[in-house]
């Protein structure tokens, strides 16, 4: 936050106040409104009541909660091993086995005192040994259930469930993992409860299998029904629209244009220079008896005989090859993560599938979307390509390769510019412009982004002038004819707009976002001003909503004329106080 004064003004959900009115209240967190939090209970608090059904998870829980718990510590072993062994302490076998003990332990303990079953309204789930917890978890609070499949998973017919409420941006539950069936049966359950809780459901005399005694999952006698089908794509597929599919040509300019496998080789390297490979790769190449290092020498020194031509043509030629090995690696990652991509609307929202060996089932509610973002790059304006990106109440912007909820993020990896409007216009119903009349920042916007961007052009080309003499000030002249060009388009690019009871907000260049956040979903409008913002007569407006994650485009709007941003501060906080919230 900048230094100097600082307005803010929380949304008040339910009772209208004036919008005139400075406050330092918090704004309320998701988790303040979901009473399904973690409780610690005594042994005979957790009785089971009478008649009520408990449920296992899959006796095969036991090898996937040790292969996800062996897959953060395996490095660690490893290292540890490795550096006890070269002491002469412990052998590095050894290690990995007293290491691996505990694991397994917990493995084990972890499926054997998990249960989970379903109540009238609620889903209790209870776990732990030593520290018993209790959750209570009413339908009605439950978001999604997430569904991810590796491929053995299918192989074995089960499936990894993570339990989304709004009331943090960690699952409320993972079970690892459960039968299929078991899957479906919790998905009939919780959108029942949700039609009893909304007035709609049957008559209350009417039972659940629940109620009745049909197990969803492994009963806890060890009784395990026999799963009807081995993937998410033949279980469970909702009826509805479909909003978006990615055939495999959109899928190849995806990667071409992400450039993800830049990613994967940094990580590689990370990898190789964790584990040693790189010196056994050294001693390999550069050993006595190797003819690779000889081979490579002999080459290089005949690229630099030939003179300079031919060694920038050669240096050339290398980065070329690294670019198009990088290209090709992102290609092949998105064909296989986002395979079979597709977005259909049903009356749970919008559900996400795709995934080639790990299979991954995601569902976004359109009442706990927050915000959209578009993303556009340099490269995907010249294909004619943007993404479209949502940020969810409670959801998390990190997680782990196989994790649904980064992808629930980008809703859209791809999409033609063309269809955007009509792809907008479904998750969020209220769209009705057809174009947005940008509002500009200040004219004084520039004067303040331009003298940044030269003082970091200047103390990039300092070093210049020590290693290339009189060449530096070239090189120092190029440096702030960009930097005045890019302090330029960008404050060009800056721009809000309030349509459709939406507040808009654009920023970047090269790498442009736009982000549109309703007024119905607004929690906090903060007004910004540091000192040199009150002796230009200028401040920073920032609308905030629930499960803004650190790392999302938020609607923070710079260098405002300081009438404008409180005028826009004062309207748009009495338009939240209007609204009724609703997650």
């Amino acid at each position: 936050m900048a230094s100097g004064r600082s307005a803010s003004t929380p949304r008040a959900p339910t009772t209208p106040r004036s919008p005139s009115t400075d406050s330092s209240t918090k704004p309320r967190s998701a988790s303040g409104i979901i009473s399904c939090r973690p409780r610690a209970t005594m042994p005979s608090e957790a009785a089971v009541p009478a008649g009520a059904i408990e449920h296992r998870l899959h006796p095969l829980s036991v090898g996937f909660s040790l292969a996800s718990q062996l897959r953060r510590a395996i490095l660690p072993l490893i290292i540890g091993g490795a550096s006890a062994n070269f002491l002469g302490v412990v052998e590095m076998r050894s290690v990995l086995l007293i290491g691996l003990i505990p694991l397994v332990v917990g493995a084990v303990v972890r499926y054997l005192t998990f249960r989970y079953r379903y109540e009238e309204a609620e889903l209790v789930i209870r776990s732990g040994l030593l520290f018993r917890r209790e959750r209570h978890v009413p339908y009605a609070r439950i978001q999604n259930l997430d569904a991810v499949q590796g491929v053995f998973h299918r192989v074995l017919g089960v499936v990894e469930v993570k339990l989304q409420t709004g009331g943090g941006q960690e699952p409320e539950a993972t079970l690892t993992v459960l039968p299929l069936p078991a899957l479906e049966a919790l998905r009939e359950r919780v959108r029942e409860g949700k039609r009893e809780a909304a007035g709609e459901g049957a008559a209350a005399g009417e039972t659940t299998d629940a109620a009745t005694g049909t197990s969803a999952g492994e009963p806890a006698t060890g009784i395990l029904p026999e799963p009807a089908a081995t993937d998410l794509a033949s279980a469970g597929t909702p009826e509805g629209r479909t909003l978006l599919h990615l055939p495999a040509r959109e899928l190849l300019l995806h990667g071409l244009l992400q450039n993800r496998g830049m990613v994967l080789i940094a990580a590689a390297f990370g990898l190789a220079w964790e584990t040693g490979l790189f010196e056994r790769a050294s001693d390999w190449v550069a050993g006595e008896q190797s003819w690779l290092g000889p081979a490579v020498e002999g080459a290089a020194a005949d690229v630099v005989a030939a003179g300079i031509v031919a060694t920038v043509a050669a240096i050339a030629a290398l980065a070329v090859a690294f670019v198009i090995v990088a290209r090709l690696l992102s290609v092949a990652w998105t064909l296989v993560r986002l395979h079979d991509y597709r977005v259909v609307r049903s009356e749970e929202g919008l559900r996400a599938t795709f995934g080639m060996l790990t299979q991954v089932a995601a569902t976004i509610p359109l009442r706990r979307v927050q915000t959209v973002t578009i993303h556009e790059g340099p490269l995907q304006r010249w294909a004619g390509r943007v993404a479209v990106g949502v940020q969810t109440a409670g959801g998390s912007q990190a997680g782990q390769p196989g994790n649904a909820d980064p992808h629930r993020h980008r809703l859209a990896p791809i999409l033609r510019r063309e269809g955007l409007r009509e792809f907008l216009r479904e998750v969020i119903p209220e769209l009705d412009a057809p174009e947005v009349g940008w509002e500009p920042v200040s004219p004084l916007a520039f004067r303040r982004v331009v003298r940044g961007t030269c003082f970091v052009a200047t103390i990039a080309a300092a070093p210049l002038y020590f290693a290339l003499g009189a060449w530096g000030v070239a090189f120092h002249a190029a440096f702030l004819a960009w930097a005045v060009f890019y302090a330029r388009r960008y404050v060009a690019c800056l721009g809000w707009a309030l349509k459709d009871d939406m507040v808009w907000f654009r920023s970047g260049w090269l790498w442009r976002r736009t982000t549109i956040a309703r007024y119905t979903r607004i929690q906090v409008v903060a007004l910004r001003a540091s000192p040199i913002d009150r002796w230009r007569r200028m401040a920073s407006l920032r609308v905030d909503t629930a499960g803004a994650g650190a790392a999302s485009h938020k609607v923070d709007i710079p260098y405002l004329p300081l009438d404008t941003a409180r005028h826009l501060r004062t309207l748009l906080a009495a338009e939240a106080a209007r609204t009724a919230f609703r997650w």
